[in-house]
């Protein structure tokens, strides 16, 4: 019991210093958290910025709101109906082809993509470069 008192108590001196992103223009849904956009003041405690910063806006947030990780979202690599490129990597065998996106997503989450050769769907996971490597 003294063991979670103490971390709480830590916590709690960490929030004293606490200092929140504020949105100093509007940021409007799906555009992306930048330093032009937000400042930082004395208040409330709130994410880092490094974790806010490259984020998207999941709603408009008017100037003087605060940013947190709640009304923000990671970034969107991959767009409804957005041609991108599909590999199929099993060992030394590298497929590539083309589809259309079914839907959004962000890195590292899974996107159904219609094969334009065979008109098939096909489940992958969005990479860092924007391409999808298909399950």
């Amino acid at each position: 019991m003294s063991a979670m008192f103490s971390i709480g108590l830590s916590a709690a001196l960490i929030l004293v210093d606490a200092s929140s992103l504020i949105a100093s223009d509007v940021i409007r849904a799906g555009d992306l958290v930048t330093t032009a956009n937000v400042s930082l003041e004395e208040g409330d405690a709130a994410p880092s910025s490094e974790e806010v910063i490259g984020r998207e806006a999941k709603r408009t947030i008017y100037a003087g709101q605060q940013v947190t990780l709640d009304n923000t979202r990671p970034a969107r690599l991959v767009t409804r109906n957005q041609i991108v490129t599909v590999k199929y990597i099993k060992g030394g065998l590298e497929i590539t082809t083309t589809g259309r996106a079914m839907g959004e997503a962000a890195l590292n989450e899974p996107v159904s993509i219609l094969n334009l050769q065979s008109r098939q769907l096909v489940q992958g996971i969005v990479q860092e470069e924007g391409w999808v490597l298909a399950q």
